[in-house]
């Protein structure tokens, strides 16, 4: 007689080995309230008290939200593929401690959930959802309504009492500073127009004590030269501080003295400093004298990760010499590889009083980083102000000791072949580690295979969906832009997208936005599309 082993009779750990490969929703969907057995060992495990509902459909939520223990949840999350709804349709959760929204549509509406938990929350992660508009002959994004500045600047770190994390991300919204703060904040991540605004952060009194991580982006605020010669005596010593990440794009025109980075790092303003993450444009003569600076060389032990970028310098084969290999504590193994750049965006009149600047209509973009790649972008840019056209790598280490896991999550190509050409980057875009691709003016099938893809955008770019088979099965949303009067305009052959789209069968956001075309949609292939986001 043979045994038979049924799915009532496998032990726990079986159970909890097959929880791991599902969403918060696949279990509490599927498995809640079958016996008692199961339900009892979901609460065990926490289901009950995190909470990720992203995937749903409309009914499926609202089914789910009725079961809800409220006053356990003490997490919930909300994914760019959500519906935007969903944020308003959560009711008081009298425990709840993290919010992590990743694609904000109104800030009003986030506002009002967040006064209802203010006396609770302690950990905020709030990224926006830009939406690209075409202006003229370039794109501009507009941001989700509402007033994120009065959220920041009034509320947020008045009248919560318990907050201690704030992130915001590193792209797409500045945050300007100074901001009153009468709570301590251990963790702030954000983007800040200019240099004016960190100092100010690190000036704040309050942080002084508080902070133990500070993650900034640096735009470029107004692409002057940054004076350092009066600030540093109106720096407050940071004495928690034990990570900082400091990130300049890598389109970045703004031009910062090495000295400045010096005295941000140094012991009597970050005296318990231990990682350091910092993305930086050098010159020669910084160069030559980095390796000497006490981030890499004083007794703190910094474990330093950096990716240093030189503009149109003829020796810099001979820099790499130069490029600090950690220390002794924490060595590193570097790469370098030159990009060819055109830039669209060149003004000589920005660059006429800086010659490290002078780049030109194509210009070659020097980079040497750390393994492994430790920020969550390579570059990122809407506007498209720079098109990488060549890469070259010309170093990297002779021999391989240690399999890196690189923190790239997101990578934005803008044509066929830069896609391979990125992903050839030593241990920078790992095919089984990026969640997100933007695509740009792309013609044809997408070429590389990324198994952990999640999200796309494409602009101008649609033919890649006439054949979806080089994408992941794990896709679960989807935005196209088709822009007219922008690059690579192609009319869309919908019922092949259409059909492409059917393959994915765990796509459940699907946004389309259309720009001045010639024609309006017809009705048979509107009615295709409505199908298709609607299944």
């Amino acid at each position: 007689m043979a045994l038979i082993t049924r799915f009532d009779d496998l032990p726990d750990l079986v159970l909890i080995k097959l929880f791991s490969y599902l969403s918060s929703i696949d279990i509490l969907w599927g498995f809640t309230r079958l016996n008692h057995h199961l339900t009892t060992l979901i609460i065990e495990k926490g289901f009950f008290r995190h909470i990720n509902l992203s995937f749903g459909r409309y009914h499926q939520f609202n089914t789910i939200l009725r079961f809800l223990p409220l006053n356990d949840i003490q997490s919930v999350s909300i994914d760019s593929y959500a519906c935007p709804l969903q944020l308003t349709l959560w009711p008081y959760m009298p425990r709840l401690r993290t919010l992590r929204i990743i694609g904000v549509y109104n800030y009003d509406h986030l506002l009002i959930f967040l006064l209802l938990h203010a006396a609770t929350l302690t950990h905020l992660i709030i990224k926006s959802n830009e939406r690209l508009v075409p202006d003229g002959h370039s794109i501009d994004f507009i941001h989700p309504l509402g007033d994120l500045e009065k959220l920041m600047h009034n509320i947020l770190l008045i009248h919560f009492p318990a907050l201690r994390s704030l992130d915001f991300g590193l792209k797409c919204y500045w945050i300007n500073w100074p901001i009153t703060v009468h709570v301590p904040l251990t963790y702030l991540r954000l983007l800040l127009p200019s240099m004016d605004d960190l100092v100010r952060i690190m000036s704040t009194q309050q942080l002084s004590y508080s902070l133990c991580q500070l993650h900034v982006t640096i735009g470029n605020g107004g692409y002057r030269k940054y004076c350092t010669t009066s600030i540093f005596h109106s720096l407050i010593p940071m004495v928690n501080l034990h990570t900082f990440t400091f990130f300049q794009n890598f389109f970045s025109w703004l031009r910062i003295e090495w000295t400045f980075i010096e005295m941000l790092t140094s012991s009597n303003v970050m005296p318990v400093l231990r990682r350091a993450n910092i993305s930086y444009f050098i010159n020669i003569d910084d160069l030559k004298r980095i390796g000497s600076s006490s981030i890499f060389t004083d007794h703190r032990h910094i474990d330093v990760h950096f990716a240093f970028h030189l503009i149109n310098c003829s020796e810099f084969l001979e820099m790499t010499q130069y490029i600090p290999r950690g220390n002794c504590f924490y060595p590193r193994e570097i790469v370098g590889a030159t990009f060819v750049v055109n830039d669209w965006s060149y003004r000589p009149d920005r660059i006429a009083n800086d010659n490290h600047f002078g780049r030109g209509f194509q210009y070659c973009h020097h980079m040497w980083y750390t393994l492994p790649w430790t920020f969550d972008e390579f570059f990122h840019e809407y506007e498209l102000k720079g098109w990488i056209t060549k890469i070259q790598v010309f170093e990297q280490p002779q021999t391989m000791t240690t399999i890196y896991q690189s923190s790239l999550r997101t990578l934005d190509t803008s044509s066929e072949n830069m896609t391979s050409s990125i992903c050839s980057l030593p241990h920078v875009a790992l095919s089984d580690c990026i969640e997100t691709c933007n695509l740009f003016y792309y013609n044809t099938p997408f070429a590389i295979h990324l198994s952990a893809l999640r999200n796309i955008t494409l602009v101008n770019s649609i033919n890649c969906l006439n054949d979806c088979s080089s994408f992941a099965a794990t896709i679960r949303s989807i935005r196209i832009y088709i822009m007219y009067h922008a690059s690579n305009y192609m009319l869309p052959d919908w019922p092949a997208v259409s059909y492409s789209l059917s393959t994915l069968q765990q796509l459940n956001s699907l946004g389309i936005f259309m720009y001045d075309l010639p024609k309006a949609v017809d009705t048979n292939n509107c009615q295709m599309i409505a199908e298709e986001a609607l299944r």
